[in-house]
């Protein structure tokens, strides 16, 4: 990342007028990170540069990035693991779209092309790969509902699913009376080897469908993919990636997994309004799986993924956000992204690390980790934990409860600071002490 903070802020499109996308007006001017407000129906776009607050030339440039989101100072947010906090400029194409379609007369379109086209370049698929449902849940419930599965075959997945992407597939099991078969991860994961040996111990030759957690929600295990979809694909087993963290988060190529399916939620890390999901389908899978959900040209095979986006009428208004999200990400910089994020996440996982009586359930190989740390504290309970953690922060966390694991799980993001990650080890520090560690 570049040191330099006019270099860092021309990279990220901070400085400069006149940029190409709805809702980018805090972009001009000389005055980075300048507030602004929704407009009210029939006024011009607003997001109004506050040109009476100037910053210092030393101050650091994120806080440049952070000033272009709701967050407030009241509270640390360290969840956009479960929703991403859209920036200014995503919620005010959102606004704009709904307010313009709601006057009948000044309804605008979605620009869908650039939609797949910036998604195409971020993942590195084609643009006619791409589907928008409402979520991963969604998306994989087209997969797991689309495909012809013959009775006595076997559904491969792990011990710690997330329900978004197990249940589409309980329910196919149940329907075509298949079995369900489970990968016991390793915890904490040391190696991706180690990962990739406790898959392979389980594929049988019964094996039909491997769906597979691109990164683990539980702890942040990033799980090798492209190793799996190769080994998978040389047997003939079908994959579909629950790929619900990946995009925003970390970089990756689609054309190197080659998997047949991908789904994710744009929501989280893409910062994308709530409601937008992203399915991917093969060229060939394209053709052949079949829709769920059924309407005019379903049955056009030219028309690629296209074809599952005919799902009626639906709230383009999240598209035209998702729009905005995707440029939003380009101009401050996919890698410049990832690096911070990785940046503040090592640092909370470092200085969790470094604390008695917590317990770290994120791979101790920093290789397989991600933007998501789980944790516990011995002689808490996790609820109670967590009851602390926002009364004397407030901090916002999510709870893994699921599969009876009780971890505290902490994600960060652009709009995350160093000192919210001190502030919070400081608060586990204290905690941790409370309890005789």
């Amino acid at each position: 990342m570049p040191t330099d903070r006019r270099e860092f802020l021309h990279g990220a499109a901070l400085l400069g007028a006149a940029l190409a996308f709805p809702g980018a007006q805090w972009l001009e001017g000389a005055v980075p990170g300048a507030r602004g407000q929704v407009s009210a129906p029939g006024s011009s776009p607003s997001l109004t540069p506050d040109t009476g607050h100037q910053r210092p030339a030393s101050q650091d440039p994120w806080s440049a990035i952070r000033d272009q989101f709701y967050i407030a100072p009241r509270g640390i947010y360290f969840n956009t693991g479960t929703v991403g906090a859209s920036p200014r400029a995503v919620v005010e194409a959102t606004v704009r779209h709904l307010q313009a379609f709601e006057t009948v007369f000044d309804q605008q379109g979605v620009d869908m092309d650039g939609l797949r086209g910036a998604l195409a370049r971020l993942l590195d698929a084609p643009p006619e790969s791409f589907a928008f449902p409402r979520n991963t849940t969604e998306a994989m419930s087209w997969v797991a509902g689309g495909l012809e599965l013959e009775r006595g075959g076997e559904i491969l997945l792990t011990d710690q699913e997330h329900v978004g992407g197990f249940c589409p597939w309980e329910a196919a099991a149940r329907r075509h009376g298949l079995e369900i078969a489970k990968v016991r991860l390793p915890l904490p994961a040391r190696s991706a080897d180690e990962v990739y040996d406790a898959w392979m111990r389980a594929v049988t030759p019964r094996t039909k469908v491997a769906m597979i957690t691109h990164v683990v929600f539980s702890n942040g295990l990033v799980q090798p993919v492209n190793a799996l979809c190769a080994e998978f694909r040389r047997r003939g087993i079908v994959t579909a990636i629950d790929g619900a963290h990946p995009p925003g988060l970390l970089r990756f190529s689609l054309a190197d997994m080659g998997c047949d399916f991908y789904c994710s939620s744009p929501h989280k890390w893409l910062l994308a309004p709530k409601g937008c999901g992203l399915f991917h389908a093969s060229e060939e899978w394209s053709q052949r799986l079949w829709p769920t959900i059924v309407s005019g040209g379903w049955d056009d095979v030219s028309l690629k993924a296209g074809r599952f986006d005919h799902l009626g009428t639906r709230n383009d208004s999240l598209l035209a956000g998702f729009r905005a999200a995707m440029d939003w990400h380009e101009q401050v910089g996919p890698d410049r992204i990832y690096a911070r994020i990785r940046e503040l996440s090592e640092r909370l996982y470092a200085g969790l690390a470094g604390i008695g009586g917590v317990e770290l359930r994120s791979p101790t190989n920093p290789g397989l980790r991600s933007g998501l740390i789980a944790f516990t504290v011995r002689g808490w309970e996790t609820p109670a934990l967590i009851q602390e953690l926002w009364r004397r922060g407030p901090v916002r966390v999510r709870h893994v409860a699921e599969h009876e694991l009780n971890w505290v799980r902490l994600s960060t993001h652009v709009y995350n600071t160093p000192q919210e990650v001190d502030t919070v080890v400081g608060l586990v520090r204290e905690l941790a002490g409370t309890r005789g560690q």
